[in-house]
């Protein structure tokens, strides 16, 4: 076991300047070191955890009972829920339980249900795109299985929607009604000889299918944030990328830093580069953990959040039991 209700404690309340997004760091730092199965005990406890006031009380807060029996239960029911969904049965919501919840350190911030449902949804949400995120600078299986675990332990009521987030760069089969000259079991049709199209798993695509405008915001977004990451260094780092391979620049440019990166919907610019940092650190690469620890103070970030997001990240790494680094972890990149 790699997070304990004392350990699941530390990582909410050691670092006050990361009390709104450390279950977010959390999740990507073990997704990357490859521990997606306890993702889930952080995802439980932070669904109770952000209902409480961050205020610090008069109570120590890592050794209160109370506390660490809320990290308890989260840990106990997270490990049911992944039993339940192994057998089909629908995941209740998940909440303070009644025994002891006049008991805690902290106030509640929210007294209807509504409230609760939104902050649940957005700690749901947050966790999600942290580990899209991770995708492109860990691994595409790490995110894969990390998501997967997540979505075996999420509560019916704010599993994701089954649309995507991100405005649809191709959208198969959503065409001028002019140009339809049929639409039967395999989806619309185009006038062959003038629109080509393209069978696609989602549908028939032509040029028409294409949304340029996303394609549009999705550069300039994308430009904006390697500028704002990089600063005057940024032609330097995009030659060396290009020099390296041009097609590395093109997919780090156009499939990276545009679509995926520069999204701020969900999980804001300063807490991305929080993510990046967090899914680097274990993976002992520091001149790309410089760039990026770097371009963290340039999103608004303060050292002190900076260096919380390094220790947690090295918490985790440390009980992860499958971390290191070639020359120690002295060695790892630091403002």
């Amino acid at each position: 076991m790699v997070l304990t209700a004392e350990r699941l404690v530390k990582l909410a309340y050691k670092y006050p300047s990361l009390y709104n997004n450390w279950y977010v760091l959390a999740s990507s730092a073990l997704a990357v070191v490859n521990q997606p199965q306890e993702i889930g005990k952080v995802f439980h406890f932070a669904l109770r955890q952000q209902l409480l006031e961050s205020s610090v009380s008069d109570k120590p807060l890592l050794t209160d009972p109370f506390m660490l029996k809320l990290a308890e239960d989260s840990i106990a029911s997270a490990v049911k829920y992944d039993e339940f969904t192994a057998i089909g049965v629908n995941l209740p919501d998940i909440l303070i339980p009644y025994t002891y919840h006049d008991k805690l350190p902290l106030t509640y911030k929210y007294n209807r249900s509504e409230d609760i449902y939104a902050a649940q949804s957005a700690v749901a949400n947050r966790i999600r795109e942290a580990l899209l995120k991770v995708a492109p600078i860990a691994g595409l299986p790490r995110s894969i299985n990390a998501l997967t675990a997540l979505k075996k332990v999420t509560p019916n009521s704010i599993r994701p929607e089954q649309k995507p987030k991100r405005p649809c760069v191709l959208t198969p089969g959503h065409v001028r009604s002019s140009d339809l000259v049929q639409e039967d079991f395999a989806g619309t049709r185009f006038e062959s000889d003038e629109i080509p199209t393209c069978d696609t798993l989602e549908g028939p695509v032509s040029l028409l299918s294409v949304n340029s405008e996303t394609v549009l915001n999705n550069t300039v977004r994308g430009l904006d944030l390697w500028q704002a990451i990089y600063g005057k260094i940024g032609n330097r780092v995009k030659n060396q990328m290009f020099n390296a391979y041009p097609d590395l620049w093109q997919y780090a440019y156009n499939n990276v830093y545009g679509p995926i990166l520069s999204f701020t919907d969900i999980v804001s610019a300063k807490e991305t580069s929080f993510v990046v940092i967090s899914a680097l650190i274990p993976q002992d690469v520091n001149p790309t953990l410089k760039g990026h620890l770097k371009g963290a103070l340039n999103q608004g970030a303060s050292k002190e959040e900076i260096e919380s997001v390094r220790c947690l990240t090295f918490d985790i790494c440390d009980w992860s039991g499958n971390v290191s680094w070639k020359n120690g972890k002295e060695s790892v990149a630091k403002l």
